[in-house]
């Protein structure tokens, strides 16, 4: 039981590099804050946003069952999981060598621009 959950631990930590096929989960916010108009510091009164999005990574490598845990508000949450939707190839958990659909939870903080 130790080692499995060991080596889910590793996975999670191995697949978020696997992001949107960009091998960095800092390349994935930038690819979201590049195609979304995101608030001013000013309008929202706070340097940062963070949010939490829940999904799983099916045995097909493709994200379902996306969900918003903490939402950053200011309509970010809806470009931030249509983006999900669009990531392909998310490494798949194997276990004993059975691939299995695993639950993950993504973090993800945004610092938003002064003007």
């Amino acid at each position: 039981m130790i080692k499995q959950l060991a080596i889910l631990i590793t996975f999670l930590v191995l697949s978020f590099d696997g992001v949107a096929q960009s091998n960095n989960t800092s390349n994935f916010a930038s690819d979201i804050t590049r195609t979304i108009k995101l608030p001013t510091r000013k309008e929202v009164g706070k340097k940062k946003l963070l949010g939490k999005y829940r999904f799983t990574v099916d045995v097909d490598g493709r994200l379902k069952d996306i969900t918003v845990k903490d939402s950053m508000g200011y309509g970010i949450d809806e470009d931030i999981i249509k983006k999900l939707y669009e990531a392909k190839n998310w490494k798949v958990a194997e276990i004993n060598g059975e691939k299995r659909a695993i639950s993950y939870t993504l973090p993800i903080l945004l610092t938003l621009p002064k003007k």
